[in-house]
Parts: C-alpha cells; structure tokens; sequence
C-alpha cells in the first residue's frame, strides 16, 4: 500500500462502514493514515479487515457518536491503540422521507439533528484537546447540498441540519485556528452511496429523474469515489492554509 500524503497521521472516520464513509476510510488508508473506522453495526469491521488485507493499519470501533459515553470509548481506544488523533471525518448521519413541515414529528426532528449535527459536536469537543496538544488537527465536516440550496431528494430536518453543520464548521475553524487545527467542510450532492439515497432515487418517477440530472450540468449523479479526493486534500498539508471553507462535490448542482 503506497503511503503518501497522510503517512504517520490517525484518522477517525465516523460513519465509516459504508457509503461515502467507507470510501474515505479506504482512501486515507491508500495515502498512509491509520483508520480508525466507526460504525453502529458489525460492518464497521469488515473494512478494518479490507484495509489491513491492502496493508494498511486500521481499528473497528463500534460506536454511536450520538452517545457521549460512546465517543469518549472511541477516542480513548484510539489513543491507546495508535497513540494521536489528528484528523477527524465527521460523516455519520442520514436522513428520513421528504414530507411537510407539518407532518414532522418532534422526536423525529430531535434524532435526526443528533445523527448529523450533535454526533459531530460531540465527536469534534472529544478531540480537540488532543489536537491542541500537538498543535497539529484536522476536522473535516460532511455536510451537504441538501444544506447549501436544499434539495429534491432530502427532508427538512436533513437539510436543516446539514445547514446547521457549516455554522459549526465555520464557528470552530475560528476558535482552534491559533492552535493549528484546520476545520473545513465538503457538501456532496446526490451520491449514489448506498440502499438508502437509491431507494429514495427509484421512488421518484422516470421525468422527475430526468428533471433532476437535468439540473446537474455533468448529467449525472455521483459516486463515493469522487468524494474522497476533497476529503483527502482538505486532511493533507497541502491545505495549510485552508479553513473555515465548503468544498462544494455536486457535479456543478451548486454553484457559489
């Protein structure tokens, strides 16, 4: 396995056992990092297992970064496994059915903001300290286009609290910058990551499809692998002098 860009750094990938998270894990493996991939199934191991079959190092951590307790394990069996935390992806989320404001039930709202915009608070104050210390940290936020503009596919809690996350993008990137930590974001549009985003595109009609990739000037939609490189250039030190900014991954959906 080549190790370039991140060699000798650890990298939490949160949400990292499939879609765009597995696809940052593997990624920053290839550059040299060692992973540390998170999940709230057994899967989460499987691609520590891939990573260490390509020569990698990697550590599966079953973890729910919505449950403090759960982070605070994660982070300390990072420590202790691989001795730093320097690069932090928080990815973990999802999101529920695109129906009106009206018909959103408070607990749903309330769980889908801890699944996108708690987990990553809770996740980014856990590390910070560490990253202090060495006055050295990356903290790179996965937002979305469902966040910048909104979106056809997302709800509003989603886009709600994907927004939400570039306020704490930009936010923490003035509070750590005197300690060399560099907190940026990447918004991917449609990205074809998983059974959930295919399932909500086969739910839509043949001409609200056609509508859609209309609206995206490359006339398609995305793959996970074309999300990574932003990732990867965003925790190297190539973007050094970089913070506080969205790296918008949507084919030219949104343009800013």
């Amino acid at each position: 396995m080549n190790q370039e860009r991140l060699s000798g750094k650890t990298a939490i990938v949160t949400g990292s056992s499939r879609g765009i998270g597995r696809a940052i894990a593997l990624a920053m493996a290839r550059e040299g990092a060692k992973v540390v991939v998170n999940g709230r199934k057994d899967d989460a191991r499987t691609v520590a297992e891939t990573i260490g079959a390509s020569g990698g190092k990697a550590l599966a951590v079953i973890a729910d970064v919505t449950a403090e307790e759960d982070v605070h394990r994660m982070v300390e069996e990072t420590l202790r496994v691989f001795g730093s935390v320097d690069i932090l992806v928080n990815n973990a989320g999802g999101g529920g059915p695109a129906i009106p404001v009206e018909e959103v039930d408070p607990a749903a709202w309330e769980e889908e903001m801890r699944a996108n915009l708690t987990g990553a608070f809770l996740c980014s104050r856990a590390v910070v300290g560490h990253m202090k210390k060495r006055h050295w940290g990356r903290v790179i936020n996965i937002s979305s286009q469902a966040g910048r503009s909104g979106s056809e596919l997302a709800g509003i809690v989603y886009a709600s609290a994907k927004a939400g996350l570039l306020g704490f993008t930009r936010q923490l990137a003035r509070q750590v910058a005197p300690y060399g930590i560099l907190v940026n974001a990447v918004a991917p549009g449609v990205i074809l990551s998983g059974e959930r985003i295919e399932k909500k595109w086969q739910q839509r009609c043949e001409s609200e499809r056609r509508e859609m990739l209309k609206a995206i000037p490359l006339g398609r939609l995305g793959r996970p692998e074309e999300v990574t490189p932003a990732v990867i250039f965003l925790a190297s030190e190539e973007a050094s002098y970089i913070t506080g900014t969205v790296i918008d991954v949507n084919g030219g959906r949104f343009m800013m």
